[in-house]
């Protein structure tokens, strides 16, 4: 038995071959066009993670005229006032005596000096008897300006001296009178029994000498004499 190929058509064979050929460019450009696709695009997708923080809000207080003030959890304070310098105090100094030691030095010294005899107490019973030898003395010590306290440490001084007796006499040491001036006759005219002429120069004494019966006084009480 005898086999026999029969060709197909000349048409059928260009047809076919074209066919093959657009197939296998097919795979060429598929391939092609993969391979660059792969290398142009990335796998993955890259980009800057944005995330919202909660921000508390800031505050700041002040109340009246307060001198801290706070904010955020801090606190600013004023710093403190400074300290008030010291003023020195202003002492007076003394006033001058006269060269002659009169009168009118001892009545300038006296508010200097009786600083500390005040601390002396003697009884105050109010002012005397209108006329009577404690009124006149009484009388004298306002004109002096020493006041009425004075008057109460002259009506001491005196009722330990002699009792306000124009008349007391100390035989042994010659003091005479009410202020018991020693000698009696340095008072003058009259000093043997004019209380006026006894209670003048007492009192011009005491001003000279001590500057305010107070301090008269009070030498009289640490010393027993004055």
């Amino acid at each position: 038995m005898t086999l026999r190929q029969t060709s197909p058509n000349p048409v059928v064979r260009a047809g076919l071959k074209t066919l093959a050929f657009g197939v296998a460019a097919s795979f060429v450009l598929l391939f092609a066009v993969n391979a660059h696709s792969a290398e142009a695009q990335p796998t993955g997708t890259f980009g800057p993670e944005v995330s919202t923080a909660s921000v508390a809000g800031q505050t700041l207080t002040a109340s009246g005229e307060s001198s801290a003030i706070a904010r955020d959890g801090y606190t600013v304070t004023d710093p403190p006032a400074p300290e008030p310098v010291p003023v020195p105090a202003v002492v007076a100094a003394p006033a001058p005596k006269d060269d002659d030691g009169d009168d009118e030095a001892g009545a300038a010294a006296a508010p200097a000096a009786s600083a500390g005899c005040e601390a002396n107490v003697v009884p105050t019973p109010g002012p005397p008897a209108p006329g009577s030898l404690q009124d006149i003395a009484y009388q004298a010590v306002i004109g002096y300006g020493w006041g009425e306290q004075n008057y109460y440490y002259l009506l001491a001084l005196w009722n330990r001296e002699s009792g306000w007796n124009p008349a007391a006499h100390n035989a042994s040491s010659g003091a005479h009178g009410i202020p018991q001036a020693l000698p009696g006759s340095k008072m003058g005219p009259g000093w043997e029994s004019d209380p006026n002429v006894q209670i003048d120069w007492g009192l011009r004494y005491i001003a000279g000498t001590y500057g305010t019966p107070c301090e008269a006084w009070a030498s009289s009480e640490d010393r027993g004499w004055y």
